[in-house]
């Protein structure tokens, strides 16, 4: 669909991904760690009143989208949404963010050099059909990055 034909579409044949948000311990830290480790670029930084307290959110951009993070007085850790995987696909809810990448291999050696903490690295899933690497942020938020030309 062309630019023209898209910007005649109303309610929810206009429905496009805004950004991708997590809650996070230290936001500092983790604008840090998304820029040094994914190569995300930092677009804007605000606090905002919430009835517990200040919050804070960042609005981070790279590989095609937006980030938020969002820091809250008094946040609250599930430990079953951040087991060790696969168990963490049995509570309900976010599972991770995904990337793709051309080449698996060279993605995963970079993020090594990086310091990237490793869930699994080139590794197959689906049924043996997809091929990716796993790592995790500094909260334990999952964030596979999969080869393009295996993905389902």
């Amino acid at each position: 669909m062309n630019e023209v034909q898209n910007s005649n579409l109303k309610g929810l044949q206009s429905l496009s991904l805004y950004n991708i948000a997590f809650t996070v311990t230290d936001l500092e830290k983790s604008i840090s760690w998304y820029a040094d480790i994914l190569n995300f670029i930092l677009i804007n930084k605000q606090d905002f009143e919430i009835p517990t307290g200040k919050a804070e959110v960042a609005m981070l951009e790279g590989a095609g989208i937006k980030l938020e993070l969002l820091k809250f007085p008094n946040a609250k850790r599930i430990e079953e949404l951040f087991a060790p995987a696969p168990m963490h696909l049995i509570p309900i809810g976010n599972k991770a963010i995904v990337f793709q990448v051309d080449d698996i291999k060279t993605t995963s050696t970079e993020l090594e050099a990086k310091g990237a903490k490793f869930v699994w690295r080139e590794q197959y899933i689906a049924a043996d059909k997809m091929l990716c690497t796993m790592i995790e942020d500094i909260d334990g938020n999952k964030i596979n990055i999969v080869q393009k030309d295996t993905t389902i």
